[in-house]
């Protein structure tokens, strides 16, 4: 779907699908921060319309959790209190 005819909050539900937040999207495509929010308002940037519909085109199956994820297996044990607890 071609990017000017989503829906602000679409393209940021996308984003979040595949980097959980669109922060995390824009740390990792090495983006000025606020530059999606920047765009959406209408402010172009070709570099950040460019990495937005890289990642819009592609299916959400082609993304792996560590690929998009910055929590690494290491961090989901479980919580310090409730190991001390057992």
């Amino acid at each position: 779907m071609r990017l000017s005819k989503m829906h602000p909050e679409d393209v940021k539900a996308e984003l979040r699908k595949r980097f959980a937040t669109v922060s995390a999207f824009e740390r990792q495509h090495e983006l000025p921060a606020k530059s999606v929010h920047d765009l959406l308002r209408g402010r172009a940037s070709a570099r950040v319309e460019k990495a937005v519909k890289s990642v819009i085109e592609r299916p959400v199956s082609d993304f792996s959790k560590s690929e998009c994820s910055d929590v690494s297996e290491s961090s989901s044990s479980t919580h310090r209190k409730i190991e001390k607890a057992r």
